[in-house]
Parts: C-alpha cells; sequence; structure tokens
C-alpha cells in the first residue's frame, strides 16, 4: 500500500520543551501515544477523515519537527485539521503567561521550573479520547487503564496506520456498539455504560470538540462535565485541567499518598484548598510543580 510523508514545522512558544510537556502527565503510557527515547519523540496515531495516520514530532531547538504519514496525500482542509489536532495535543496554544507570573509572585524555584519548560501537558487529539481515556482511569490500577487503552486502539474498532498502529476509535464508532457488545470487547468492566453514554453525547454535540477554547468561564464548563455519566469530582476536575482549567485538583490514590508522605495531610481535599489556594486558579499547576521539585525534578 502507498505510504505517503508530509512534513510540518512549528515555531515553538517561550519556555517550551517538548520532553517535559510529554513527562508532566500519562497520557505519553497510553495507546496510541509512545515516546522515544532514541531520538527523543513523541509518537501517536489519529484518525482523520476516515483515513488513519502517523503522527511523529522532535524538537530542534526553537522548531518543533513533525513528520505525518498517510496512505493517501491529504488536501489543504485535512492538513488543516492535523495541524489543529498536532497544536492540541502538544499544547502549542497554550498561553502560560498567567501561570508563570504566579510562579514568580510565589517562588523563584518554580519560575526556574517553568522557564525550564514546565508549564505544559500532552493531551489527546480530541476532547473525546480524553473525556474516554479519563473514565479509564477511575477507581482501577493503572495497567488495568493501559491495557483498554490498548483494546479499543486496536483492529477491532479501526484501521491500522501505515507503521501498523491504531487511533483512539471516534465517538461514532463506539456507538455503533451497545453497552453490551463494548463490555464483551473491551475490560471496561461497569465503565461500559459511562462509555457508550459518552459516545452518544460526543457523536450529537460537536460543539465540545471546541471546549477550553472558546473561552467559556469555569464554572460553565464545570458544569458541563459534571453532568457527563460517570464523570464524578474526580473525572471532572481532570478533564477540566486538560481543558486549560486548573482550579481543581483531581484527588486519586497518587495525589492522596504524595500529601501523606510531605504534608502529613489526613483530608486531602481540605488541606489542598487551604495549602495551595495562593496558587488561584492555577491550584493543580501548583501541587503539579511542587511534586517536580520534591522529587529533584524528575517528571512523571
Amino acid at each position: 500500500m502507498i505510504e505517503i510523508t508530509k512534513n510540518i514545522q512549528f515555531l515553538i512558544p517561550r519556555f517550551y520543551d517538548l520532553y517535559t510537556v510529554c513527562h508532566t502527565h500519562g497520557w505519553k503510557n497510553l495507546a496510541p501515544f509512545s515516546w522515544s527515547d532514541d531520538n527523543s519523540s513523541i509518537n501517536f496515531a489519529v484518525r482523520v477523515d476516515d483515513q488513519s495516520l502517523d503522527i511523529s514530532a522532535r524538537q530542534i531547538n526553537n522548531k518543533l519537527k513533525v513528520t505525518v504519514t498517510s496512505h493517501s496525500k491529504p488536501n489543504d482542509k485535512t492538513l488543516s485539521y492535523i495541524k489543529a489536532v498536532i497544536k492540541r495535543s502538544l499544547s502549542l496554544d497554550e498561553d502560560i503567561t498567567g501561570l508563570y507570573q504566579k510562579a514568580k509572585e510565589i517562588d523563584a524555584s518554580y519560575k526556574k521550573l517553568i522557564r525550564s519548560g514546565a508549564g505544559r501537558l500532552l493531551r489527546a487529539p480530541t476532547l473525546w479520547e480524553d473525556a474516554a481515556k479519563t473514565l479509564f482511569t477511575t477507581n482501577c490500577s493503572w495497567s488495568l487503564t493501559q491495557k483498554i487503552c490498548r483494546t479499543i486502539c486496536s483492529e477491532k474498532f479501526i484501521p491500522a496506520t501505515p507503521s501498523g498502529a491504531f487511533p483512539f476509535p471516534p465517538p461514532d464508532v463506539i456507538n455503533r456498539y451497545s453497552s453490551d457488545e463494548l463490555k464483551k470487547i473491551l475490560p471496561v468492566g461497569y465503565r461500559n455504560r459511562y462509555l457508550k453514554s459518552l459516545a452518544q453525547v460526543f457523536s450529537k454535540e460537536q460543539s465540545l470538540q471546541n471546549f477550553g477554547s472558546d473561552g467559556m468561564d469555569y464554572s460553565t464548563a464545570k458544569k458541563i462535565i459534571s453532568q457527563l455519566q460517570g464523570f464524578g469530582p474526580y473525572a471532572t476536575a481532570h478533564i477540566l485541567l486538560l481543558s486549560g482549567y486548573f482550579q481543581d485538583v483531581p484527588i486519586d490514590t497518587v495525589v492522596v499518598s504524595y500529601l501523606k508522605k510531605v504534608h502529613r495531610a489526613r483530608k486531602p481535599s481540605s488541606f489542598i484548598d487551604r495549602h495551595y489556594r495562593k496558587w488561584g486558579e492555577y491550584k493543580w499547576w501548583g501541587l503539579k510543580l511542587e511534586k517536580m521539585l520534591n522529587r529533584q525534578n524528575r517528571l512523571e
């Protein structure tokens, strides 16, 4: 089968570091993402206009060099969408001015972290994929989350890219299955009903794809996400931070363990509200940057 390669180049914003972006959040460890230490690149697959594409990005000085491989030449409209997907996933348009100013106010060590590349995080190409993966992280082990993602990114649902990788299937593909069928195919357990409901919502509400980039206020955004079936406080906060709203901290076992170990916090929620209040709308980043410093800047 024919393979067509398209090279795209982006100028990176100030204080940008691809390695840090990809290692600040756990998404790089979930299919269809993979990080290569050999050439410091992030690789993933996307589904665009009924095509499964390979995307590979690496940073060279102040430029991000991206290779897109497909089975047929993308037209201008498709290429424009691909560029938008890359910018979203790699946080190329993320404005961290406010976070940087807040970090400067609080402590020079936080300012230094931002200047070295902290302040942005890897996201999925679409909010749908971010939402589904968030659902897969609720009430289960990380190894099970990885297994669910590997299974859904497979030939069971979607054609392969030229490299043989499989994109995360779009919501309309998942919506073709009943909740019972999804439970048989995927190791999602009780989440089958929530995944089906989520696919239905995203198949109907196309406006959700611009969520987080349309200037919506935090309270409205939180209300919309919290109304999704299966999205309690943790999942809602997680989707919000992936959409650029950092006011809430998704409290999971990792966060609880960290707060107990470092701060001896007995009540994580009230402690977070009190201890990270000074970060204002960047409360999650306050916790994340602190974790980076406490681990000698080792990133997850």
